[in-house]
């Protein structure tokens, strides 16, 4: 693979015109330090939409499905990852050291008071903004994210309302990973293209064009604890996905797919060189 960036108007992103020979084992999150345990889905040609769901517990099509999005995955789709998920969901303290995230105190001074401010560090992280030449399309990643079920879940027991329904955990992403090895950014976003997280530290992110000849095996697969489902988002729906405040997507997503939705409009991006840029980097806070 070779990373070639692009130039851009209103933002400063590192793209590719060119992807490894083959793409795509599947978008997962790495584990720092940890062996990964991986099965991958069949390889799908073309994007698809699931048999609707006969068990009125899971939801329907067009809720999880919207903008014209497609599954480019076999046996790890949103239906396939809510049969896995079981029944039982608690929300404990942090009881021991996590090796992606610590918690943490700052002590300072502002107008001559001593102040505290609470903090979590986490790794600095790599995210890729994938468009699929052929299918005219954006490649998104999505999964069950547990924070984000929590979130839903302690609104709901404030309101006084029922559990919902586990869909709300699943978040629309970028293929993104940790950079946790002792590798530079390129290398770990081009090791990521082919497996594929979240928060507080810096954050770096590529644009990529790929095609089906570099797809090797299907998209997604069983990571881990990980059931990952690869999306085909066409370009023309994409800004209304991005503004539909119902599909909940990252932050990264939003920015990324909504600069190159503009910038391939444009004309200024594609498989055709451009003037070197220096990689965007996003910086978030995490308040306690």
């Amino acid at each position: 693979m070779i990373l070639r960036p692009y130039s851009a108007s209103s933002a400063l992103l590192c793209s590719t015109s060119k992807l490894v020979p083959r793409l795509s084992k599947n978008f997962g999150v790495r584990r720092p330090g940890a062996q990964r345990s991986v099965k991958m889905s069949a390889k799908v040609s073309s994007p698809y939409l699931p048999d609707a769901p006969t068990d009125d517990k899971l939801p329907a099509i067009d809720k999880v499905y919207p903008h014209g999005i497609k599954s480019m995955s076999r046996g790890t789709t949103i239906y396939d990852a809510m049969c896995r998920l079981g029944t039982s969901f608690e929300e404990k303290p942090l009881g021991s050291a996590s090796p992606y995230v610590k918690p943490g105190s700052v002590y300072y001074t502002f107008d001559g008071r001593a102040k505290r401010w609470d903090i979590v560090e986490s790794h600095p992280s790599v995210g890729i903004v994938l468009f699929h030449r052929d299918l005219n399309a954006f490649l998104l990643v999505r999964q069950f994210r547990p924070a984000v079920y929590a979130a839903e879940l302690r609104a709901a027991l404030v309101a006084g309302l029922p559990p919902p329904s586990l869909a709300e955990g699943f978040t629309y992403e970028l293929c993104a990973g940790l950079i946790d090895k002792a590798k530079n950014i390129k290398q770990i976003c081009k090791e990521e293209i082919e497996e594929e997280g979240t928060s507080g530290a810096k954050h770096t992110m590529f644009f990529a064009e790929v095609d089906s000849s570099m797809q090797e095996t299907g998209g997604g697969g069983l990571i881990d604890s990980e059931c990952i489902e690869v999306l085909a988002l066409p370009l023309e729906e994409s800004e209304a996905f991005v503004l539909d405040s119902s599909c909940s997507k990252s932050p990264g997503l939003m920015f990324g797919v909504i600069w190159a939705y503009h910038a391939i409009k444009a004309g200024k991006l594609g498989s055709v060189d451009g003037n070197k840029t220096q990689p965007l980097e996003l910086r978030s806070v995490i308040a306690s």
